[in-house]
């Protein structure tokens, strides 16, 4: 059986947040269930999970608050993931996409701290 692709990113597509309000809805949501986590890692551990289900040891021995409710699959709605399998064959926007994670998580961080 053939997989789709819940959103069609063509090989010379941009990323641009304005068109996927259903991912800055889901960063608010992951922004505001992690608030009160410790900060260790945690945009490397929001990023490495949203991109390939992926965490490394010293990050769950680091943070193992974040990582436990990362891998419990509770706190991400799939938009991120669904747009991370989507643009694979595109590069520049997957690496966009990223930038823009970091960028949000980031600031969610920092806002927090003051």
């Amino acid at each position: 059986m053939k997989q789709y692709n819940k959103y069609l990113v063509r090989p010379t597509d941009q990323f641009d947040p304005v068109n996927f309000s259903s991912v800055t809805d889901e960063i608010q949501l992951i922004n505001e269930e992690t608030v009160s986590l410790p900060p260790l890692f945690k945009v490397e551990i929001l990023i490495s999970f949203l991109k390939g289900h992926s965490l490394e040891n010293h990050w769950n021995k680091a943070n193992p608050e974040l990582t436990d409710l990362v891998s419990s699959g509770s706190l991400f709605k799939g938009n991120i993931e669904s747009l991370f399998e989507s643009c694979r064959s595109n590069p520049a926007f997957r690496q966009d996409l990223e930038t823009y994670l970091k960028k949000e998580f980031e600031r969610a961080s920092i806002g927090k701290a003051t």
